[in-house]
């Protein structure tokens, strides 16, 4: 098997057979509560921008949900992003389309893996094997690849941009596709990859650095750099909002999906549960802190042999070291949350570390000794794991009992006596066969894991919302809706109702129908805005949002249905008790009444959110152009001492005003408000949007175009031809490559 080509074959078809294996046990494994209610809204909604030319980065629409630059993942600076939003608008199921893309992800993120554990010298069969088993980890396979999928967009991505980074600063390969692959990562916006693509971009100049090699230390400070203009561009709006939204908590620990030690000693148990913190359980129904059945492995290794090679490949040594304490943080650090989503990242570090001993520092002939200290690992992790899951120890101990017996074949494949059975001919070619047998069972154990695993953990542990598949059935929503549309009710406290879904859905789901809805998903929230329509994340309102619609707010005094610009209300009956909605209000008409659900609509509809909604007694105002990103506005009439107006859009930061000034006390607790000076009748003020630190975001994007442009033409200047004049030396030593002697 020494073809270059065979192993990452193997690697494509073996990670396809897996991810194929849960969908025997349950159909819409890769299909439940985040793909449901945000992903597959999302990317269509991103589809249709592309399509309509709309590139804005706010939304007033959906107001909490619309500050698209913040909420991350919403493609704007995502070519991948583009692509799946697009090929969305082609797809008839939703839960094919994403089962497909996840797929896909998984195949992509194995085949950068295997190149990353290359570039450490890693064996080609080894290799492979951490490959193939990092998709099928955890927190991948029953978190990212069932519900998270943005984390796994990004995984998929980040082991290529370490892998070719690391090409481009120690081989002196192509800078650009290093940089590319960077960029691609970070503009997913999934701020976990871009913390530890940072990290494996510094470990790489720290390694550079040991070897002291001038030319290693100046392109993985450019690396580094392009990287990092990227990343601010994607995250610095995001960061200077943090402060206005309701994630920012300071350091606290909740429990919170955390993870402790004994769950990460056990994470060779491929089944059973550790003790996470999980939405009000201690022991979600999944395997989430597994990494490998092969972590007994480890006892294989000669580590008076590894330290010296790990010594050279410092870069990995780092990474794990702030992996782990990643793992190990409080449940929130400000706006960053939920440590296990640093677990795949762990996984790799951990899986490179084994690839690399057994690749170049595996005991050639095992002695019994490490049989049982590998088998003794594998025992007492599964102990672990049934302390903290009693009821789970049965099939513990047939997976501990079934590792045990591979870790024996391996021990007598490597041994002397070869394994029974066999003619000493076929003992002699097993024992001279192991470089690429021994990886090669270990494929097989990593795929044979699976489906019993999905037999005992049928599915991802968090919510199912059983929302309908076809994409035709929620373009036929609200077919009698006129102008904005709010939802009151749906389900609640993950109740669901799924003879519902005839009628209505849920989150960003509902950008899919024609009729404009602002019951959205948002990963940022605006505490405001939330509290005053008791809207939870996934656009779901209480049942009492329906009569606080229609009563006086206390600033404007008027409807909150008119402070918001709704002209449709859709009530889910099944969550709104009748005596709510069994009266009409006044200016307003029953447009479908069903058993499931009522949309009533204004006699007159009103223009939607993003414009003006309100002006004090002495301040009259005629709007003269509104669109998402901003409004202008004429001033006909303003008292003596100024004015105000209320704009129905959420004072993110960013907004800027010709005119006027944004108001320091927002409006009914969550409204923007614009204060008009005294002088400004007849002049027209200008509300508009620009991303927080624009400035700095258009001077990174001009040195990243510099630097792509600068080294590509230093590489091709570089490179001189026959009778040419002489490159200076430094140009000519910008393009060798690191002497590493192969281990």
């Amino acid at each position: 098997m020494k073809s270059r080509f065979v192993w990452p074959a193997v690697v494509v078809v073996a990670v396809l057979l897996g991810a194929a294996l849960p969908l025997l046990v349950n159909r819409g494994y890769y299909f439940i509560d985040d793909t449901q209610s945000g992903a597959f809204g999302q990317w269509y909604e991103i589809g249709t921008r592309i399509l309509e030319g709309n590139w804005s980065l706010i939304n007033p629409l959906v107001w909490q949900s619309g500050n698209y630059l913040a909420e991350g993942a919403w493609g704007i600076f995502s070519p991948v992003l583009w692509l799946i939003g697009l090929w969305s608008h082609w797809a008839g199921n939703a839960l094919i389309f994403s089962t497909v893309v996840k797929v896909v992800c998984l195949v992509a993120g194995s085949l950068g893996a295997y190149l990353l554990a290359r570039t450490f010298q890693s064996s080609r069969g080894w290799a492979a094997a951490v490959a193939v088993a990092l998709p099928f980890t955890g927190v991948t396979f029953y978190l990212d690849a069932t519900t998270w999928v943005n984390g796994l967009l990004a995984w998929s991505m980040w082991a290529l941009a370490w892998a070719l980074t690391r090409r481009a600063v120690f081989s002196a390969k192509s800078p650009t596709l290093a940089l590319l692959a960077c960029i691609g990562t970070v503009g997913i916006g999934y701020v976990h990859a871009t913390i530890f693509l940072a990290v494996a971009l510094a470990a790489t100049i720290a390694e550079a650095f040991i070897a002291r090699h001038r030319a290693s230390i100046v392109r993985a400070f450019l690396i580094a750099t392009g990287a990092g203009l990227f990343a601010v561009i994607v995250h610095l709006p995001g960061l200077l909002t943090a402060g206005t939204s309701g994630r920012t908590k300071g350091v606290v620990n909740t429990g919170l999906l955390t993870v402790d030690l004994s769950g990460l000693v056990a994470a060779n148990t491929p089944v059973g549960i550790p003790q996470v913190g999980f939405f009000g359980a201690f022991f979600p129904s999944a395997p989430l802190v597994y990494i490998s059945w092969m972590l007994p492995l480890f006892a294989f290794i000669a580590w008076k042999r590894l330290m010296p090679v790990l010594a050279t490949r410092l870069s990995v040594v780092i990474f794990f070291g702030v992996a782990l304490i990643g793992v190990l943080l409080p449940s929130d650090v400000g706006p960053l949350r939920i440590p296990l989503r640093m677990m795949p990242y762990l996984a790799i570090a951990v899986l490179l570390i084994l690839a690399i001993g057994l690749s170049l520092a595996r005991v050639e002939v095992l002695s019994r000794r490490r049989f049982l200290a590998g088998s003794a690992y594998a025992v007492f992790g599964g102990l672990l794991t049934v302390f903290q899951g009693p009821q789970y120890a049965g099939v513990v101990a047939l997976a501990i009992l079934a590792v045990i017996i591979v870790l024996w074949v391996f021990y007598r494949i490597t041994s002397p006596r070869g394994l029974p059975g066999l003619s000493a001919p076929w003992r002699d070619r097993a024992r001279a066969s192991r470089a690429w047998l021994l990886p090669a069972l270990a494929v097989l154990v990593t795929l044979g894991v699976i489906l019993p695993q999905h037999v005992v953990h049928t599915s991802g542990p968090l919510l199912n919302y059983q929302v309908p598949s076809s994409v035709q059935s929620y373009r036929d929503l609200l077919a009698d809706a006129k102008g904005d549309v709010l939802v009151v009710g749906g389900p609640q406290n993950g109740q669901i109702q799924q003879g519902d879904w005839a009628e209505t859905t849920v989150a960003n789901l509902w950008y899919i129908p024609e009729a404009p809805v602002q019951n959205a998903y948002t990963s940022v929230f605006y505490p405001g805005y939330g509290d005053a329509l008791c809207m939870a994340y996934q656009g779901v309102t209480c049942a009492d949002l329906l009569p606080k619609l229609f009563t006086a707010d206390s600033d404007t005094e008027q409807n909150l249905v008119d402070d918001l610009g709704v002209s449709s209300i859709l009530i889910v009956k099944s969550s709104v008790p009748e005596e709510l909605w069994a009266e009409t209000p006044a200016g307003w008409q029953v447009a479908a009444d069903t058993a499931l659900t009522r949309l009533i609509v204004r006699d007159t509809p009103v223009p939607g959110a993003g414009s003006v909604v309100w002006s004090d007694d002495e301040t009259s105002v005629t709007v003269l152009h509104e669109d998402d990103m901003g409004v202008s506005f004429r001033v006909d009439e303003v008292g003596a001492d100024g004015g105000q107006v209320a704009l129905s859009r959420i004072s993110w930061p960013g907004y800027e005003v010709d005119g006027g000034t944004v108001s320091d006390e927002l409006i009914n607790g969550f409204m923007m408000g614009i204060d008009i000076p005294a002088d400004s009748a007849g002049e027209v003020v200008t509300v508009s949007f620009r991303a927080p630190g624009w400035p700095v975001q258009i001077l990174s994007g001009v040195l990243l175009v510099l630097l792509l442009l600068g080294w590509g033409a230093i590489r091709l200047w570089g490179r001189g031809r026959a009778g040419s004049r002489p490159r200076p030396a430094w140009a000519t030593e910008l393009r060798e490559p690191l002497k590493v002697e192969n281990s």
